[in-house]
């Protein structure tokens, strides 16, 4: 009977451990501290939430480094400071490597996973969410004129005003960029104003057209805004993905499935409405979590 009871006892025990190991740190054993950053802005906090979410899901101990900038971000991770971070493959090409402008999403991929190879630092999968510079109308001004595309835009830029709050207009990488691919856009006006007004003289028929990003909250509304489509590729691709020490994944094995795991769900339409969550007031790690609970686990 003594024997039956200790079993019985032992049986238990392994019963609960076995329940407490499911939820990966609810064990309350870590497999090791990560250092994860973030660049200074919402998406970038969304993103590197939602990453943070399901390490620590999986037993990892996060330390979260977050308000960084690109020129601070970059070297961080490669001087060991940092160990993993969301970056977008556009601005690792131009900005970061100086390298040749490309515009096809997998060429500029190769690109910069080789190079980041030579650095010691890996590309995880790509996201499907997009973060790059996106030509906005007034819906009903678009058809009116007939324009859905950037070359519709540029045949009719006499009849329209440009808005631009972020120096669009004089920037080699973005007006003097589109006139050398499409033509010269003779645009009936430019205002300059701050960045805040854009939508808002977008709205109350100021200006026309605005330089915007494809993960604006405001295009939502679909019928209220049009993103112009870019017919003639002229900017590189902004795709997002987890990139990481390299040795820091090959010391964790699995850790490449669990961040691919989460980037496997984020797509531009998801952040957009994130963002637009944390725009109306909700906290930016409350609405990660909650998509990486709904999502990803």
């Amino acid at each position: 009977m003594k024997k039956r009871i200790i079993a019985l006892v032992l049986v238990a025990m392994m019963t609960v451990f076995s329940l407490a190991s499911c939820g990966g740190s609810d064990n309350g054993e870590s497999k090791g501290t990560i250092r994860l950053g973030s660049k200074a802005f919402t998406e970038a906090y969304l993103l590197s939430e939602i990453y943070a979410n399901a390490l620590e899901d999986n037993g990892y101990t996060v330390e979260r480094i977050y308000d960084m900038a690109t020129d601070v971000i970059a070297p961080a991770i490669e001087n060991g400071e940092i160990d993993v971070y969301p970056e977008y493959i556009g601005t690792a090409l131009t900005d970061i490597l100086g390298m040749e402008m490309l515009t096809d999403k997998d060429e500029v991929y190769a690109a910069v996973s080789e190079a980041y190879a030579e650095k010691g630092i890996t590309w995880l999968n790509l996201t499907a969410c997009e973060d790059k510079v996106g030509i906005v109308m007034r819906a009903d001004k678009a058809a009116e004129l007939g324009i859905k595309t950037i070359s519709d835009l540029q045949k009719n830029a006499d009849k329209v005003i440009l808005g631009d709050g972020v120096n669009f207009s004089v920037r080699e990488d973005d007006l003097l960029r589109l006139n050398k691919f499409y033509g010269d856009f003779n645009f009936k006006d430019i205002v300059i104003m701050e960045w805040a007004q854009q939508y808002p003289s977008l709205d109350n028929g100021t200006v026309d057209v605005i330089p915007g990003l494809t993960t604006d909250p405001q295009l939502l509304e679909t019928d209220k805004y049009t993103l112009l489509e870019e017919d003639i590729p002229v900017w590189p691709p902004q795709y997002v993905a987890p990139i990481v020490r390299t040795e820091v994944l090959e010391a964790n094995e699995g850790m490449a499935d669990i961040l691919n795991n989460v980037s496997a769900k984020i797509t531009t339409e998801a952040m957009i409405e994130m963002i637009a969550r944390v725009n109306n007031g909700e906290e930016y790690e409350a609405v990660a979590k909650d998509f990486y609970e709904k999502n990803c686990k």
